[in-house]
């Protein structure tokens, strides 16, 4: 719903900058599109970069999580399955 909102609004302001300045609006138009781009595009950056701060600060290494043997996945079931079996 937003992109379709977006391509409209867009759509609106290039038919209002290239009416008012011509060719030079057009041009204008690229600029500001080019500018929020950027812009956007460094904000996901930064979201990306908080995101590995945080995964990194919990101990979340998603590279250990695919590729353990059966032997440890089999340990670490017997330690959540252990508490159990000594309160009975």
């Amino acid at each position: 719903m937003y992109f379709v909102l977006g391509m409209i609004l867009s759509a609106v302001v290039f038919l209002l900058l290239t009416l008012t300045g011509g060719e030079m609006g057009g041009f204008i138009f690229l600029l500001i599109l080019a500018g929020l781009i950027g812009s956007l595009y460094g904000e996901n950056q930064k979201l990306k970069e908080r995101i590995n701060n945080l995964e990194k600060f919990h101990g979340i290494d998603e590279t250990s999580e695919f590729n353990m043997d059966d032997e440890d996945i089999e340990k670490e079931l017997e330690q959540y399955i252990e508490p159990r079996d000594n309160n009975k």
